[in-house]
């Protein structure tokens, strides 16, 4: 009977070792590694990519349905509104005219919510600007393999925030320096914003900071965006564009406004830059990922400014200027550091200006 028991047993081991292995997997955890994606209104952004634990590729993901805060069904992310959208960035190498540039840009009809039905990552366009019902959704998602499926709702929290024309992602300086000859410079005195939490941000959108201002001056163009940069002395009075120079960096430059433009136009108060779509800046010479990628650089020539030392001392109490005094003209050497750090949403024409501390216009 033993030997009978033994027999069936291997039998059965025998079959079942026989039978084709199981094909695919899929978790019953598949998740979000973001449980709410806070996404600024009228910005494209790319959300992180799920954490499927393991289940067989290829995946594929669809968004199932979206409900607001309390629940119900809504088509507010699915509404398309017509957006000129950068299919690739813009490369001041290669972008040289127009018509190349043009090539880059895309007008259609594109919804604010998006999904990669192969990576699972969720996109956002700029047309989330225009909804305004609600700022707080839920997406509900499934994602399917040769295994079977998985319906995931409550699956991500998409929160809108408000839209922000300008963005301060890193930090501006509008700084005045004092030269001690050969090349070597002090620091006089700084003017900084720090980044969108600065307290300074409300007074440099409204016009109102002492030293940097960034305003919309036109609504037009309705889709491109002109940026006009002016440099000034202390007292406003603009300063000729041709004294307001690159940052040099070996035997090239520092990133700056002129790379990102289309067609540069200069007139007597200051440089227009221009790019058939936001967002700008768009090219980084130095700087390829990050915030850094907003840093922008000018320096103005050393017969730019003088430096206004009565309203200097006023402010700051009394200095000597012995080693700033240049032997040959009996004038305190000086120039302008110039640091931009903005990003600009919003199409229309926008004024950026930065007042050197202490200074005025050399006559």
């Amino acid at each position: 009977m033993k030997n009978i028991l033994y027999s069936i047993l291997i039998i059965i081991v025998m079959v079942a070792s026989c039978q084709p292995p199981e094909v695919g997997y899929i978790s019953d955890n598949i998740h979000a590694l973001e449980d709410t994606i806070a996404v600024p209104r009228g910005v494209f952004k790319v959300g992180a990519a799920p954490a499927i634990e393991g289940s067989t590729y290829p995946l594929k993901w669809e968004i199932t349905s979206i409900t607001d805060a309390e629940g119900n069904p809504t088509n507010d992310l699915f509404d398309e509104y017509e957006l000129l959208t950068w299919k690739s960035a813009f490369n001041a190498e290669t972008d040289t005219t127009l018509a190349l540039v043009e090539e880059k840009l895309e007008l259609g009809d594109y919804p604010t919510i998006m999904i990669n039905e192969v990576s699972g990552q969720l996109a956002f366009t700029q047309a989330s600007k225009f909804v305004t019902n609600n700022n707080i959704y839920k997406v509900n998602v499934k994602a399917s393999n040769v295994r079977g499926e998985r319906q995931l709702d409550d699956f991500v929290i998409v929160k809108l925030d408000d839209f922000q024309p300008v963005e301060f992602p890193t930090e501006m300086r509008s700084r005045l320096q004092l030269g001690k000859g050969g090349g070597a410079y002090d620091i006089a005195y700084t003017s900084t914003i720090m980044n969108d939490f600065d307290d300074g941000v409300p007074s440099v959108l409204d016009g109102t900071h002492p030293y940097i201002t960034v305003t919309k001056v036109s609504e037009e163009p309705a889709l491109g965006v002109k940026v006009k940069m002016i440099i000034a002395d202390s007292y406003d009075k603009p300063l000729n564009p041709e004294k307001v120079v690159f940052y040099p960096s070996g035997s090239t430059f520092l990133q700056n406004y002129h790379d990102n433009s289309v067609d540069t136009e200069v007139d007597a108060t200051g440089s227009t830059f221009s790019l058939p779509a936001p967002p700008f800046p768009q090219y980084g010479r130095t700087y390829a990922t990050g915030t850094n990628s907003y840093l922008m650089y000018y320096l103005t020539t050393d017969d730019a400014f003088t430096v206004d030392t009565a309203a200097f001392e006023a402010d700051n109490g009394p200095k000597d200027w012995t080693p700033y005094i240049d032997p040959d003209t009996g004038e305190i050497r000086n120039r302008a550091y110039i640091r931009w750090g903005i990003k600009i949403n919003d199409s229309g024409t926008w004024e950026i200006k930065m007042k050197i501390p202490y200074t005025k216009i050399k006559e």
